[in-house]
């Protein structure tokens, strides 16, 4: 039992690793394509979402300086300021000219447009290097000259309305930028610049507004890299260039390479998207730190990692439910394969298992009954043979012998029959040899005592020829039965031999039955080798069932492999078988001696006849010889001496017959026929 549970163990890991395994696996190259595949999704939403907020925010600075860059171009555009620019002349107050008061009341209105943010309108003149303001500043003659500012090369480069970098409002400390438009004149030239100052609280306070994510940020950068806008205020007026960021962002800022970007800052890694704002040229910057921008991307992970653990604890589950259902009726039939293997027959099998096992549990089970029934024939014959030899002919069949073994039966009660009514009638005649041969005996001891006398007296000599015809007579009587007799012994042994060597047949027949028990014991064989084909064609089913039949698969593997091991112990019971074939094989070797010796009785018979019928010749050749005796008294001496002769020889004939007929009457003697 302690086996069977270790080879219990062993087929529930082998199908939870062989199973679990590759589903792992499965599960994992699953869960890698789903992360990558997610992931790029979850990372193209997160890249819209940065990149549309980057966009929506440098829309919004766009469509706010667009606003005031269009006034300031049609400030640039007013047919009034460029005839005034026109009519100034180098040294010429401004104020003085013909268009300046409508000038002035045009920047005015502008002014008043949006005086929360505009600061003021104001126009400058090349020629005469002055600058007017709508509130009513006027610079002297020759003290502005606009050539002279940082962003005149800006505006004769871009030849249209810039903003300038932003700078610190001198009476009010807040943050200001210049939307100037070059004014030109009629022959195409530069002469004077139209702009207003405009306030940046409102793009600050856009910007404020602004979210990206939970823990997202933006930044808000001039054309030449000024931080306009930050969460951290220390980078506030610093440069793009000095902030402490990948220089991989400096170098696409300063090649005005737009677009998603990531770097590091902050100590984190950041995503985000670089745009312009329109023709501001400012730029927004926007990053989303890596734990953000990948938290879909983790949960989504996080919610596949339970999902596949909760898949793997129910495959476990439903593994090792499947191989506890397979392993029970497994054990029950090794267990029984084990026990007729020791040589236990008397066994139980109790497996109600529909499937292939319990097909194979329902042969093992009628093998086990007809195992037991040829048991109990081989052994009945083993006895009964066993008896034969000891020479006991007397003996009953008692089982029923079913099947081919009722040839067996048949064969053993024809042998008790012929081998009983041979040796009846030996027996019989070897009584009859004796007492033949006792009187033969006497016979010729009288005769070599009357030939002894015959040579003292004739007279007795003549009594005693007579008495010796007439006791020739009878003995060549006596010689004539006994030779007939003789013949019928030797018929009978020779019919006995025959009945012997159908005895012999017979056990070849029982020997060819054992060997048809092997055949029964390779038909089982061939059972689990169907069991095998039948659990090849379920891992061909299981294999094109996909991943999920992989489990069953090996499940239908290990169900070929353990009904293998039970053929190996079938295999064990005919260990079993062998050795009861060898107990056959020991009677028909008991058979064969009692033929020899059976064989032996018929050469000393023959022998025995050919005495018989020397010893008839010899009656003949005595009644011969008294003939001529008869006939003249003249030869009696001559007779005398020969019939002492055959007197001797006869006496010897007789001890010898006597002999033979004793040792026939001892080989008779061990077979008990009553």
């Amino acid at each position: 039992m302690k086996k069977g549970k270790k080879g219990q163990d062993s087929i529930k890991h082998k199908m939870l690793v062989r199973t679990i395994t590759p589903t792992v696996i499965g599960l994992l190259v699953a869960g890698v394509l789903i992360s990558v595949i997610a992931g790029a999704q979850i990372q193209s939403l997160q890249n819209e979402n940065i990149r549309n907020s980057s966009l929506n925010a440098a829309y919004q600075i766009s469509e706010y300086f667009t606003k005031y860059m269009e006034i300031s171009r049609q400030l640039g555009a007013d047919g009034e300021l460029v005839s005034l620019f026109e009519e100034v002349e180098a040294g010429s107050p401004i104020s003085e000219a013909e268009q300046y008061d409508s000038v002035m009341a045009t920047m005015t209105n502008m002014h008043e447009s949006d005086a929360e943010n505009i600061l003021v309108m104001w126009a400058a003149d090349v020629n005469s290097s002055q600058c007017i303001e709508d509130s009513g500043y006027v610079s002297q003659i020759g003290e502005w000259d606009i050539t002279s500012r940082s962003w005149y090369d800006a505006v004769v480069s871009a030849g249209m309305t810039i903003v300038t970098e932003p700078y610190e409002n001198s009476s009010t400390g807040e943050m200001v930028a210049s939307i100037v438009t070059p004014v030109f004149g009629k022959n195409g030239g530069i002469i004077g610049v139209a702009a207003l100052d405009l306030s940046l609280s409102a793009v600050i306070a856009m910007m404020e507004e602004q979210t990206l994510g939970k823990t997202g940020f933006l930044f808000l950068l001039t054309k030449d890299g000024t931080i306009m806008y930050a969460e951290d205020k220390e980078l506030l007026q610093t440069s793009v260039y000095d902030m402490p960021v990948t220089e991989r962002v400096k170098e696409d800022f300063k090649a005005d390479a737009y677009g998603s970007c990531s770097y590091r800052f902050g100590g984190n890694q950041n995503y985000g998207y670089m745009t312009n704002a329109g023709d501001s040229k400012w730029v927004v910057l926007s990053g989303m730190p890596w734990l953000e921008y990948n938290e879909d991307l983790i949960l989504v992970m996080a919610l596949t990692v339970l999902l596949f653990a909760a898949v793997i604890g129910i495959l476990v589950f439903l593994i090792t439910r499947i191989a506890k259902g397979i392993v029970e009726p497994i054990l029950q039939l090794n267990l029984v394969a084990e026990k007729i293997a020791d040589g236990e027959l008397d066994v139980e099998l109790d497996v109600s298992s529909k499937d292939e096992i319990g097909q194979v549990a329902a042969s093992i089970d009628k093998t086990v009954v007809r195992l037991k029934d040829y048991i109990n024939y081989i052994d009945e014959i083993a006895e009964i043979l066993g008896e034969i030899a000891e020479g006991n002919l007397r003996y009953t069949l008692k089982q029923d012998y079913a099947g081919e073994f009722s040839k067996i039966k048949t064969a053993l009660l024809n042998i008790e029959q012929t081998l009983t009514g041979t040796i009846n009638g030996i027996n019989n005649t070897a009584l009859q040899v004796s007492g033949g041969a006792d009187q033969i005996a006497q016979a010729a001891q009288s005769l070599a005592d009357g030939a002894t006398n015959q040579a003292s007296a004739v007279e007795e000599l003549v009594a005693s020829v007579v008495n010796i015809s007439e006791q020739v007579r009878g003995y060549a009587g006596y010689a004539q039965n006994a030779a007939q007799s003789a013949g019928r012994v030797k018929e009978n042994i020779e019919f006995s031999n025959e009945g012997m060597n159908q005895l012999v047949t017979a056990m070849e027949e029982i020997n060819e039955c054992s060997n048809a028990i092997g055949k029964i014991i390779a038909n089982i064989e061939e059972i689990a080798d169907q069991t095998n084909l039948l659990s090849l064609n379920a891992s061909i089913e299981a294999a094109r069932a996909g991943e999920l039949g992989k489990g069953f698969a090996v499940v239908a593997n290990e169900v070929g492999n353990l009904s293998k091991e039970s053929v190996a112990s079938v295999q064990s019971s005919t260990e079993l078988i062998q050795n009861s074939l060898s107990a056959v094989s020991r009677g028909m070797a008991l058979v064969k001696e009692a033929a020899e010796r059976l064989s032996d009785s018929v050469g000393g018979v023959v022998e025995l006849t050919s005495m018989m019928n020397e010893m008839a010749e010899a009656a003949n050749r005595q009644m011969q010889s008294l003939g001529e005796v008869e006939k003249g008294i003249e030869q009696i001496s001559h007779v005398i001496t020969d019939n002492s002769a055959m007197a001797e020889e006869s006496a010897a004939s007789s001890e010898e017959l006597s002999a033979q007929s004793t040792a026939l009457n001892e080989m008779i003697g061990v077979f008990q026929i009553n």
